[in-house]
């Protein structure tokens, strides 16, 4: 048997292996008193835009909004950019998440993108920011498009 804890073996750090690990649990959970994946999914993204705004150490807001729209791209996550200043509105586009949703036919509220940025903001401006999604249509490539508006301004 190995001395290592398991998080010394990494067990923490694959968010897929770890919720498939926890999914008989959850599910269960879930089911048994009426919690929705898409509130958790909300909740999830709040933390990790939290997390990530504590993690970059760039002082000006739109410098952390254009650096994540290269990591978006990078990751090959969709396009993200900036409609507006003024209320701030952002536009994630050719999303490779969304895209690809089996059988879905039709807009869905991506509560993920919307709890990130409310963490993200929240955490920059030191006020709870709200955040909605506005528009979502679907692109010729089969990704969908978002329009997340919110209460802050660059």
């Amino acid at each position: 048997m190995s001395s290592l804890s398991i998080e010394e073996k990494g067990f923490w750090q694959d968010i897929v292996s770890t919720i498939a690990f926890f999914s008989p649990a959850v599910n269960s959970l879930q089911r048994e008193f009426g919690i929705g994946s898409k509130d958790l999914l909300r909740k999830l993204g709040e933390e990790m835009g939290r997390r990530v705004s504590e993690s970059m150490p760039l002082a000006n807001l739109q410098d952390v909004l254009n650096h994540l729209s290269e990591v978006w791209q990078r990751r090959v996550l969709g396009r993200l950019g900036i409609v507006s200043r003024d209320p701030l509105t952002i536009i994630i586009s050719d999303c490779s998440i969304c895209g690809q949703l089996p059988g879905l036919g039709s807009v869905f509220e991506c509560s993920f993108h919307e709890g990130f940025f409310k963490g993200l903001l929240s955490h920059r401006l030191k006020r709870e920011v709200k955040v909605w999604q506005e528009v979502g249509v679907a692109g010729e490539s089969g990704t969908w498009t978002r329009i997340l508006k919110t209460d802050a301004s660059l």
